[in-house]
């Protein structure tokens, strides 16, 4: 097996971003590689300046929208790499991520797949803000992991983009194309099933950009996110239930499957998957309703589990309401992020911040790859 990559990027309708995307792709040290992109009926240009701009990258085209996970299945079809790395158009990645995927992973055991590190930005006014740094355990179980990936209320500590994914899985598994949300889990969770093991490295660092409004092409309608949330627990439930060590995914399956119930409760959408649901959740043990995400304040948790047994899912969404009503306006996850504050976090911003400054015009790519190639050293 060699060790040429190929960086799948999906992408619609972001040409910008995708400039800037591709930008931090052409900087990687890793010299072995090739960029698949996959335009998913994109309407703004983006074939054009991909042709224009980056006549090197491999385009693939979808005439018609098929969705992000349907396009990366294009794209590995397309590709012609040993390792398959996935990149989404809106992000970026430090000089030496790609480098430092490939070195732990080939220094890994057999079957691994390493997951390093990424952390969340922001572009505010001038300044680039930060989250913390995120790696999973170097050495969890395979029941520890798919719980993660289970927990509607967990720590997200895995991101598919901080995998160098080998070529040959996707002979046996494919990125489930009904999925719009949690599509990423579900491909980890089935590359487990298939025999690989994830293991974090404290490696590489891809920057998730994090959006001033919502990310989902429907600003302020998330039905379709929530249906997909319900397809996914639905189908894990239906995939876990007959392995030995099932006991152990009980209880974020049945907390999966009732904030989904919940939060379908009120949308002419989701009342198909209603029956589903609830079967599930009871071949799962499930009794009574309870609130999920669990208040921590034990009598609001007893009220609110009061509400949704004796009055039904109506009840407590008139609650939550009242809730909403009275509750002063947060912070939101944006306002969270912070400028930097260690030689590391100025580096990191240094990066993100060549990127985003990176104007309309051709990039040359060899000038890119030195200038970057250069800032990798931390």
């Amino acid at each position: 097996m060699g060790n040429r990559i190929s960086i799948v990027m999906p992408t619609r309708n972001r040409v910008s971003l995708l400039r800037r995307a591709l930008a931090g792709v052409q900087a990687q040290t890793v010299w072995d590689k090739e960029i698949v992109v996959v335009d998913d009926a994109s309407t703004d240009g983006t074939i054009a300046m991909l042709a224009n701009e980056f006549p090197h990258v491999k385009v693939v085209h979808h005439r018609f929208s098929r969705g992000a996970s349907a396009a990366r299945n294009s794209g590995v079809a397309a590709a012609t790499g040993d390792w398959i790395f996935f990149h989404d158009d809106d992000d970026l990645m430090h000089p030496s991520h790609l480098a430092d995927l490939l070195a732990a992973t080939l220094a890994a055991p057999p079957n691994s797949l390493v997951a390093g590190r990424s952390r969340d930005f922001a572009v505010v006014g001038d300044e680039v803000v930060l989250g913390a740094p995120v790696w999973t355990a170097a050495d969890r179980s395979d029941t520890d992991t798919l719980i993660q990936f289970l927990d509607p209320n967990g720590p997200r500590t895995i991101t598919h983009t901080t995998i160098l994914w080998p070529r040959h899985l996707f002979d046996r598994v494919k990125w489930d194309d009904t999925l719009s949300f949690y599509e990423d889990f579900d491909l980890c969770g089935r590359a487990i099933l298939a025999g690989l093991h994830m293991r974090g490295r404290e490696v590489g660092m891809y920057y998730i950009r994090v959006h001033a409004g919502p990310r989902l092409s429907a600003a302020g309608d998330d039905t379709a996110q929530l249906v997909s949330s319900a397809r996914y627990w639905l189908k894990w439930a239906a995939l876990l239930h007959h392995r030995l060590e099932h006991r152990a995914y009980a209880q974020v399956l049945r907390d999966g499957l009732m904030d989904c119930r919940i939060r379908l409760s009120n949308r002419p959408a989701g009342q198909a998957h209603m029956p589903q649901l609830e079967a599930a959740f009871r071949q799962w043990g499930g009794g009574r309703l309870y609130v999920t995400p669990r208040p921590r304040n034990r009598l609001k948790r007893a009220i609110g589990n009061a509400v949704v047994n004796f009055g039904g899912f109506p009840a407590l969404h008139r609650l939550l309401g009242l809730v909403d009503s009275l509750r002063r306006t947060g912070k939101s996850y944006l306002d969270t992020l912070q400028a930097p504050a260690t030689r590391t976090d100025s580096q990191d911003a240094a990066h993100i911040r060549y990127y985003e400054a990176l104007s309309g015009s051709q990039t040359d790519a060899g000038r890119t790859r030195a200038t970057m190639a250069s800032r990798a050293n931390r």
